[in-house]
């Protein structure tokens, strides 16, 4: 029975810790994904060609979520603005795993006593 408790423990604060570092790489990744798009659609933008060429290759660069209303890319570089505040923050998300890390070993100790 102790060991069924103590596997279960273990296995929780695992299958918890996967999660937390798979946000962590989803964030990066897409943090950086973004980042490399707008910076594109900023050369795109600043570049010679004309308008309507300009306005294909940004559409195949990143294509925009703002409607007519909003200005273009509004939503992304304020989705990059708030990624990058999350990625600044990545201590606390360190503190969480390792609190996680400590409950779990303390749960499969207090199996055992």
């Amino acid at each position: 029975m102790k060991a069924s408790n103590a596997a279960l423990a273990i296995a929780s604060g695992v299958v918890a810790g996967l999660g937390l570092a798979r946000g962590i790489r989803q964030l990066l990744r897409e943090r950086a994904d973004l980042r490399w798009r707008l910076k594109g659609v900023d050369i795109i933008q600043r570049s010679s060609l004309p308008d309507v060429d300009k306005n294909d290759l940004r559409q195949q660069t990143l294509i925009p979520s703002s409607t007519y209303l909003d200005t273009l890319y509004q939503r992304e570089v304020t989705r990059l603005y708030v990624l990058d505040q999350v990625a600044d923050n990545l201590v606390a998300i360190v503190l969480a795993i390792l609190g996680l890390a400590g409950a779990t070993a303390a749960s499969v100790w207090s199996v055992w006593i």
